[in-house]
Parts: structure tokens; sequence; C-alpha cells
């Protein structure tokens, strides 16, 4: 390859890679909400369940960006996330019929099984602030805010049917 050919392919290269360095993090479209189904959650336990249920995935971390604590494990109402929200990778928090909410949205895990139980004032408290600060940082639609189970080609009771779906539309909108 000749000098000139060098660094034209260079300069796209760098373009490009500097491109996506500016969109990376600001992809995110979506948020998704999920329940962990179980009574007790902390990112590493999250971790195990993740390991022992997708082996085959890549990425070590939980499939979720952010995960809010029923007070067992995490506390109640606490934020918590890994380094997958940290270094803004795609999640692994709904099927392969819906990529585009894996790649383009963030998902946010309740701990709890919200068909049994009801969420917690605490608890709900921070997903709609959680929620509402993710909208405005990436400019998400509250029509872009989506229950797991309610997404198209999704079969899933996630996040359950205690959840109050109708509360959050309104706290969101």
């Amino acid at each position: 390859m000749n000098r000139r050919r060098f660094l034209i392919a260079s300069g796209a290269i760098a373009v490009t890679a500097s491109a996506g360095a500016f969109y990376w993090p600001i992809r995110w479209k979506y948020i998704v909400i999920h329940h962990s189904a179980g009574d007790y959650g902390t990112i590493e336990f999250l971790q195990e369940v993740h390991r022992d249920r997708q082996s085959g995935d890549p990425i070590d971390a939980i499939p979720y960006h952010y995960v809010i604590g029923n007070g067992n494990g995490l506390g109640l109402g606490e934020i918590a996330s890994d380094w997958r929200q940290e270094m803004n990778i795609w999640g692994t928090h709904v099927s392969a019929n819906n990529m585009a909410r894996n790649f383009l949205g963030l998902g946010i895990c309740l701990v709890g099984n919200l068909e049994e139980t009801d969420l917690p004032a605490p608890q709900f408290e921070a997903l709609v602030s959680l929620t509402r600060t993710l909208m405005s940082r990436y400019d998400i639609s509250p029509a872009n805010v989506g229950l797991h189970g309610k997404i198209h080609g999704e079969s899933t009771k996630c996040p359950g049917r205690k959840f109050p779906h109708a509360r959050l539309r309104a706290a969101i909108e």
C-alpha cells in the first residue's frame, strides 16, 4: 500500500473510531423494567445466577445495567450496578426476539418476586427517580420505557402481575 492510501485509510479508521466512541455511551433509546423473581439479590448473587443460566455469555456481568434492592441483600431502594453500566455494554435482559432492546436498552431489575409480593414504596420511588434520570440523560421518551413481559415478542410475566404499571406510567409522563 502506498503512503497516500495508508494515510487516507488510517484517517478513515480514526474518524470512524472517534464517532463510535462518541455514539457508544449515548445510544440508549429504551428502558426495560424487570424483577428478579427471587426474594434475595446482590450484584454478586445475580452474576452467579447469570453464569449458571447463560454460561456461554462472554461478558461476565449481570444482564441488567441497574439493580434496585428490596432490603434483602441490597438495601431497600438501594441502586447498584456493575461494570456493564460503567462501560456502557449492551444488556442481555430480553430475548433474541428483541435484540434492539438489548443493544439499545437499559435494563433495570427490581429485586423481588412481584408475581407474589407488592413493590415496597422505597423501591418504587428509587425506580421512578432512576427512570426519570435516565430518560433525561439519554432523551428517552415515556413510550420507550417498557415492562419486559409487555414488549412484543416476549413471553414472560416479568416484572410480575403486582408491578404497579399504571403508577409508573403516571410518574414518568
